[in-house]
């Protein structure tokens, strides 16, 4: 059974990049995306926790057509600015104890209409070596999978060495005065962006966005992507506080759609007396 993640597509990763560019690993293997093929060369391993057994560790492998910082593979922030900055091709599957995929992703820029899908079900995996210290294998998709007029191949195999656990991530510190939970009225603004995206409704929308971002809805593209960003948006979303520092203000979230969390960073601004929306930033796991 495949399943794939509804979080939206459309991210601002939060971190900056801050390593130079050495590859930990490596992979020989290619990925076909819509009829283009590229090389996958090098790939990455960080531990991260079991999102099904909390007490276990998981192992994150990322299968890249470029070499990237090394702390990206296990930091999903980062690994989002790594995609924006050097659109990578690439493949990550989170691997369990016991060997088994527990989640996938593709990244390419080959694509339509997006950049990044996500599902778990359709991967095959073969392991070689998998202990405290190395993950080497194959991964492949023994047919090619579709998503979104997407069609999509990969066969590679990996030897990477394992980054040292990740501390558990520490709340942000946030600058200002403390907003409850719900977020005061830039949580209000926020909730009305949210009603107006999910409505189709323009008029709100240009109401509810910074005006940077409100030309935006003046694009063709948006217009065509409307009905796919719906479709990426998260059932519920929950502002479980932030904090307000003069004119702009950071929302803390946590979004849940079909058995996935995700939370996130949200940064409205004030324009002519009222809260809009700015930026996301949404991280997910699956349970």
């Amino acid at each position: 059974m495949t399943t794939r993640l509804r979080f939206p597509v459309l991210t601002l990763a939060l971190c900056a990049l801050a390593l130079p560019m050495l590859a930990d690993g490596t992979a020989r293997g290619t990925l076909t995306v819509n009829g283009k093929t590229v090389q996958l060369k090098y790939s990455y391993a960080a531990l991260k926790q079991d999102p099904l057994e909390k007490k276990k560790q998981a192992t994150s492998v990322l299968i890249t057509d470029q070499a990237i910082p090394a702390d990206a593979a296990g930091d999903e922030f980062k690994l989002m600015d790594v995609r924006d900055q050097q659109k990578i091709n690439g493949v990550m599957i989170l691997v369990t104890e016991d060997g088994q995929i527990v989640s996938g992703a593709l990244y390419s820029p080959l694509m339509k209409k997006m950049d990044y899908v996500s599902g778990v079900g359709m991967q095959k995996l073969d392991l070689k070596t998998h202990d405290a210290n190395r993950i080497a294998g194959k991964v492949w998709l023994e047919k090619p999978d579709d998503f979104f007029d997407n069609v999509y191949q990969y066969n590679v195999t990996f030897d990477a060495p394992i980054s040292a656990a990740k501390a558990k991530d520490a709340p942000p510190v946030l600058k200002g005065k403390a907003l409850p939970a719900g977020g005061g009225d830039p949580g209000k603004a926020y909730e009305a962006y949210r009603k107006a995206l999910l409505a189709g409704d323009v008029a709100g929308l240009r109401k509810s966005l910074a005006a940077e971002r409100a030309k935006d809805l003046d694009s063709p593209e948006f217009k065509k992507n409307l009905a796919l960003i719906q479709a990426f948006q998260p059932k519920t979303v929950k502002i479980t506080g932030g904090a307000v520092d003069g004119d702009t203000a950071t929302l803390l979230g946590k979004a849940s759609d079909d058995g996935q969390t995700s939370t996130g960073e949200i940064t409205m601004v004030k324009e002519g007396g009222a809260w809009k929306l700015s930026k996301e930033s949404w991280k997910g796991t699956m349970h």
